[in-house]
């Protein structure tokens, strides 16, 4: 019997591309591989820093161990080069004998979980720090705005003030406060004790260690807490700041009746 051509050309093809792919398959099928969490500067060809001196970074689990073997990775693999990895910030790393340094790698697939964990953890260290991480520019400050007198001061207090954090341009966030304003589901966006007396914003208030630039919400948060403590230590009446302020009265062991509207 006479063969077709096309069903010898298919067999052949077949036949060679399962002995290609079927070795390749099996060979990563089941395997481990020992990775290193590691912190990676950017080019400022990327972007702007958050923080002057602080570069921009990503944060990756690689299998090649720092040292030798992670700095010429970075010299010479074309996927660093299209990362724009210019160098290892090793200080911002886990140290040698800690979980994911040098001496202590992961085990992937089996800690994948904890891979992942530590990767999540450290970008958000990163990112208080100062550093930009992933491209991300988000930063928080701090604000004061004057509401009108309550009718039950009797002129003792210095004034009637509300206080917050935000990652929003300071004017945005003050124009939410007094227009009242919502998002498209109809949620609040604003204070409504700060939307009723809403007098006007009082920025030159802002005692000097708290007009600054905060790198992360976990620390915006502490500092409005802190700052609205020393707002009533300096006789105004203070709105606001409460997502941290039961947590800091307690750790700077002041009454937590003191200061109350």
């Amino acid at each position: 019997m006479s063969i077709v051509p096309w069903k010898t050309e298919y067999k052949k093809k077949y036949t060679t591309q399962s002995k290609f792919f079927m070795p390749e398959h099996s060979k990563f099928l089941g395997e481990t591989q020992r990775v290193w969490v590691c912190v990676l500067k950017i080019s400022d060809l990327s972007g702007a820093r958050r923080r002057a001196d602080r570069p921009r970074v990503v944060v990756k689990a690689l299998s090649k161990r720092p040292g030798l073997e992670l700095d010429r990775w970075v010299k010479t693999s074309r996927r660093a080069k299209r990362m724009r990895v210019v160098n290892v910030v090793y200080e911002a790393m886990p140290q040698p004998a800690q979980l994911g340094g040098r001496d202590n790698p992961f085990i992937k697939p089996a800690q994948k979980t904890e891979v992942d964990a530590a990767m999540k953890q450290l970008r958000q260290q990163l990112r208080c720090d100062g550093y930009t991480v992933n491209g991300d520019m988000t930063v928080w400050h701090l604000y004061i705005i004057e509401l009108t007198p309550l009718l039950r001061d009797s002129g003792n207090s210095s004034g009637y003030l509300y206080v917050g954090q935000t990652s929003q341009p300071l004017e945005d966030r003050i124009r939410q406060h007094r227009e009242g304003h919502h998002n498209l589901k109809g949620q609040r966006l604003h204070s409504l004790a700060c939307h009723k007396r809403f007098l006007r914003p009082r920025l030159d208030l802002l005692p000097s260690q708290f007009n600054q630039t905060f790198y992360c919400q976990e620390d915006a948060l502490t500092a409005e807490a802190d700052l609205r403590l020393a707002m009533e230590a300096d006789g105004f009446v203070v709105e606001g700041g409460t997502e941290k302020l039961g947590v800091r009265r307690q750790e700077l062991g002041i009454d937590s009746n003191e200061g109350d509207v």
